[in-house]
């Protein structure tokens, strides 16, 4: 798979993370369950060597912190 063609899928997952981690954000205990969620794909893409599973990560914990913070 070409380089352009990861970049592409790991900026759509980033985008599909957030909007996931921005309707979670609706439930009460909204932070931890997208912290609990974001720190274990995350160790799960580490301990892979999974980019994708990190990048999804970071955009659940993105997609809530712009919820949390901006409203």
């Amino acid at each position: 798979m070409s380089q352009i063609c990861k970049i592409l899928i790991w900026i759509c997952s980033f985008v599909i993370a957030m909007a996931v981690a921005q309707l979670i954000s609706l439930l009460p205990w909204s932070s931890v369950v997208v912290g609990v969620g974001a720190f274990i794909t995350y160790s799960i893409g580490k301990a892979d060597n999974s980019m994708l599973l990190q990048v999804i990560a970071a955009g659940l914990a993105f997609g809530w912190l712009k919820c949390f913070l901006v409203g």
